[in-house]
């Protein structure tokens, strides 16, 4: 009982002298809480809504070329080279070179072929004008390529055997 008497005793004090949370703010050097019996001032009103954007900060849509239905794809590579372009068994002609198909139309599997380098394989899609930069490689280049591997060194393997 008189373990209980001293407790309420020291509650007391505490709240008495304005201890517990509010003296140590002050310690810390935060602000002062008001007194307990002090009227709290209104939280500030929260920042009005950002303003819709305007329209003119969406991006205008392109213009469309007076010839929108077609596009046209450039390949550009270096002309000493001499590549040769082709589509299926079409040949289209020397490197660099434009060539013009309807849009949406079908994507060309390309062949372009060079002297001195290794055949070059791309497909262009006909959906957009485009520009397609050809890097042609000797073997010798390519052989830092990752998942290059020349055919010229290895033997065939014992497990391949022709069919008869």
């Amino acid at each position: 009982m008189m373990a209980r008497a001293l407790l309420l005793a020291a509650l007391q004090v505490v709240a008495c002298t304005g201890g517990g949370a509010r003296s140590r703010a002050a310690a810390e050097g935060g602000a002062p809480m008001p007194p307990l019996g002090a009227a709290v001032p209104p939280a500030p009103p929260p920042p009005p809504p950002a303003p819709p954007l305007p329209d003119d900060l969406d991006p205008a849509p392109e213009a469309a070329p007076a010839s929108s239905a077609t596009v046209t794809i450039k390949l550009v590579a270096d002309a000493r080279r001499q590549a040769r372009v082709t589509w299926g068994r079409k040949d289209l002609g020397m490197a660099p070179l434009e060539i013009v198909r309807p849009r949406g139309s079908a994507p060309l599997d390309l062949l372009i072929v060079a002297p001195g380098y290794l055949p070059l394989r791309t497909r262009v899609f006909t959906d957009r004008n485009d520009v397609l930069a050809l890097r042609l490689y000797t073997e010798r280049e390519a052989s830092v390529l990752p998942g290059f591997s020349s055919n010229r060194d290895r033997a065939p393997s014992p497990a391949a055997k022709p069919r008869q």
